[in-house]
């Protein structure tokens, strides 16, 4: 199997340098372009907090926050990449993203949450999975 486009999903949180660096060896492995994702989804961020009108309008203007562009130049460094910032629920856009560019594997975290916790806050991850005819690259991230 040859994946010639890796689409990357992040968000910022901590672990997004951990799913950025597995999508980078997935990609030098690969020989691979690489693009990232950050979605705008402005009903909760991950503290459940709603994003200010700051935020929004950063990133509508593809200005990544602080942290997302810390993960950029400490991982990627002088590897080239392609990035999108997506307004909408996470799951769908993230999907639309990987059809419109043409990935072939789509890189993402999950906390994997189980039981009452998984059914209050769902799993992007599984819904993408669910929604998507992409191949997969699910990296778990510890609740720490």
């Amino acid at each position: 199997m040859e994946f010639h486009k890796i689409l990357i999903a992040i968000d910022k949180s901590q672990s997004a340098e951990k799913v950025a660096k597995s999508g980078l060896e997935l990609a030098k492995q690969f020989n691979s372009e690489i693009a990232l994702v950050t979605i705008i989804d402005e009903s909760a961020n991950e503290s459940g907090d709603q994003p200010t009108a700051r935020e929004i309008e950063d990133m509508r203007g593809h200005n990544l926050n602080h942290s997302q562009r810390q993960v950029i130049e400490k991982v990627f460094k002088d590897f080239p990449i392609k990035s999108f910032v997506e307004d909408g629920e996470p799951a769908q856009a993230i999907v639309k993203i990987a059809e419109l560019w043409g990935a072939d594997v789509i890189v993402m975290g999950t906390h994997g949450r189980k039981g009452l916790s998984h059914l209050i806050m769902g799993s992007v991850a599984e819904e993408v999975i669910r929604n998507s005819k992409k191949t997969m690259v699910v990296i778990p991230i510890s609740e720490a």
